[in-house]
């Protein structure tokens, strides 16, 4: 066989293990794509779920992982760092193990009632794993919203590490915080006790030119007038100019409306605990819908504020004290009374 034989057998060889390796990935791809069928262990797990969140309850196989757990059979993580857990245990807080709590929500009439609804319903799921593991409390709490496929369907997700405290029972209702497990220990030997996480949500529809919040003294007051003219399809009476300079007000004022009513949800819902809330966490979008028919655009905003609820002995001085050393302020500092 010549030379030239012989490359053109190598090179026939060569496309013909492509076209193969081609098949091969084809045929894969196709079997990944393929829906596979659960097994009947995967239908008896699901079956188990379906059946115990009907009762607020947790299936027979988590039930047993988290007490093996909590008898220490099984081995426990915690989202804490190392200088976290020094604090912890130098403060008789010792960790049991990780929780979690989710809950798939469809919403039908009302996005901020399903905000409220959706993220309580998998907080109550995390407590729940926390009581069997005989906590007393779960810090460093996590949130996690992720939307489904459907807009109007959302996965509420809660996920934390759940800590004893020593010398305390086993608590019936464990208390939940977002805060760290070292802001927890801070919060603690201030005499401020977390007991919860409070939860805050409001949304609402603006109208270009149909209604007005500009005009709401101070802002956020519930209700609106009507406007006083569409300006300029930018939604906002009285810019009629689009290459000018100038605040949206209305569009400012229908958003600050927007956020102090979500968060008098959140202040509600902290007297629900009887605490109040530190509201590290918040949330904001406006969106932009085009009218038809020479009809003036509409904006939705919504807005979410979540916190963690802590109680406080009023009649307990904090033990550090804050001296300002420094003030915006148009007027001269005065002297802090001196601490007894």
């Amino acid at each position: 066989m010549s030379i030239w034989d012989q490359l053109k057998q190598r090179l026939e060889d060569v496309a013909q293990d492509a076209r193969h390796a081609v098949d091969g990935l084809t045929s894969t791809a196709r079997n990944l794509a393929a829906p596979r069928g659960l097994t009947p262990d995967e239908v008896a797990r699901q079956q188990a779920w379906a059946e115990a969140l009907s009762h607020a309850d947790l299936p027979a196989f988590v039930r047993a992982r988290l007490g093996a757990t909590a008898r220490r059979e099984l081995p426990w993580i915690s989202t804490a760092t190392p200088a976290e857990m020094l604090a912890q245990r130098s403060h008789g807080i010792e960790p049991v193990g990780t929780v979690t709590g989710n809950c798939w929500y469809h919403f039908g009439y009302s996005w901020s009632d399903g905000q409220y609804d959706g993220w309580h319903r998998a907080i109550d799921r995390l407590r729940l794993e926390a009581t069997f593991l005989g906590a007393n409390a779960v810090v460093d709490v996590q949130l996690h919203g992720q939307r489904g496929q459907n807009p109007t369907d959302m996965d509420y997700a809660l996920s934390g590490t759940a800590v004893r405290i020593r010398g305390l029972p086993p608590s019936i209702e464990p208390a939940l915080a977002t805060v760290s497990a070292l802001h927890f220990v801070r919060l603690l030997d201030d005499g401020a006790v977390p007991v919860g996480i409070a939860i805050g949500a409001h949304f609402d529809w603006y109208i270009a030119g149909a209604q007005s919040y500009a005009s709401l003294a101070p802002y956020g007051r519930q209700g609106f007038r009507p406007g006083l003219g569409y300006g300029g399809g930018y939604g906002n009476a009285g810019v009629g100019n689009p290459w000018m300079n100038a605040e949206l007000t209305d569009l400012s004022a229908f958003q600050q409306h927007v956020r102090r009513s979500a968060l008098e949800h959140l202040r509600s819902d902290g007297q629900r605990l009887q605490a109040s809330v530190l509201a590290h966490t918040q949330y904001s979008e406006l969106f932009r819908e085009e009218g038809g028919n020479e009809e003036p655009p509409r904006y939705l905003c919504r807005h979410i504020a979540i916190g963690t609820a802590v109680a406080y002995d009023r009649g307990r001085l904090p033990k550090v004290s804050l001296r300002p050393t420094f003030s915006l302020a148009d007027r001269q500092l005065e002297v802090p009374p001196t601490q007894p």
